[in-house]
């Protein structure tokens, strides 16, 4: 019943506006292959080129060839840690990185990413990181396909006010919000790098401990699908579980499915936390990624929520 009046709510003029203002603001033409979102940057020579908006990474990485085409310099050896194990890469610096409103040197890892295609087939000349947006109000604007890249202002505050959201941490550079899966705090990092199919339902990764720990000493059971998936380092098989609720800040929803990452690269550590992403946003049709205010928001209560996902008050 809460859902159903706060649906029937009349918007907020100034909230609307405030969302609008943020929508708007260094706003590029993005492309959202599934859920996740891709901008074409210039690497200072003028040719707009295609990166994969990930802010599950705490270093941004450029292809190989994109490197060598710009005659790029080699800076050293580094250790790229992902969700599938841990894999060696150059680094170097690009003294101009362009995207939208955003304009700065950028030193990303070299690596080959030709296995990675972009929106339509088309070459991938990086993965752009949280590195890159650390100083920034990051808005994914999945209705209008749209990517914005705007400064903290009155109008990303009378967003966090009005809107609906959780408070968002720094994970080595990489965004961390706090929920609760049946009850049990899970800790999670906003991957929008996270790619997943259509689906009405929401899911959520979780590493084997805190599996363990939303069980609290009850059996697993059969996973209710196994998923095949691949990461930086490798192939992953997946078991899903189904939950009964998740809530994260202002936000519930029913039956959540859990995938649970068996402990490669990453989630190999003890201290690995799962990760959310931009599938469990973009119903909303926006969602904000403040990270000098540390907020994760999303618009009021309105016609888009459904029995799968409801506001709630504590």
């Amino acid at each position: 019943m809460l859902s159903l009046l706060l649906a029937l709510t009349a918007p907020d003029p100034a909230c609307s506006a405030a969302f609008e203002q943020l929508r708007a603001a260094g706003s590029v033409e993005a492309a959202y292959v599934a859920q996740v979102g891709w901008a074409k940057a210039d690497l200072g020579d003028g040719q707009g080129r295609w990166f994969l908006i990930d802010t599950g990474a705490n270093r941004s990485a450029l292809d190989r060839g994109a490197a060598t085409a710009l005659g790029l310099p080699d800076e050293g050896a580094t250790t790229v840690e992902g969700t599938a194990g841990v894999v060696q890469a150059a680094s170097t610096t690009i003294p101009r990185f362009t995207l939208g409103a955003l304009s700065m040197p950028l030193s990303p890892t070299v690596s080959d990413l030709s296995g990675l295609a972009g929106p339509n087939g088309e070459p991938v000349a990086g993965i752009l990181g949280s590195d890159a947006f650390g100083r920034s109000v990051l808005v994914f604007d999945f209705e209008r396909g749209r990517l914005a890249i705007a400064s903290e202002s009155e109008a990303s505050r009378t967003a966090a006010a009005c809107g609906r959201g959780v408070a968002m941490s720094n994970d080595n550079g990489i965004p961390r919000v706090e929920g609760e899966v049946d009850g049990r705090p899970v800790a999670l990092r906003y991957d929008s790098g996270a790619g997943l199919f259509d689906s009405p339902h929401l899911w959520v990764n979780l590493s084997e401990p805190q599996f363990s720990a939303v069980l609290d000493g009850r059996g697993a059971g059969v996973p209710v699908q196994v998923l095949g998936g691949s990461g930086t380092g490798g192939q992953l098989r997946l078991p899903v579980h189904l939950a009964t609720d998740f809530r994260l800040g202002d936000l519930h929803w029913d039956q959540p499915r859990l995938i649970i990452q068996p402990p490669q690269g990453y989630f190999a550590r003890p201290e690995a936390v799962g990760f959310i992403g931009n599938a469990a946003f973009r119903p909303f049709g926006v969602v904000v990624v403040d990270y000098p205010a540390g907020r994760l928001t999303v618009p009021p209560a309105g016609e888009r929520d459904n029995a799968g996902l409801r506001s709630v008050t504590r």
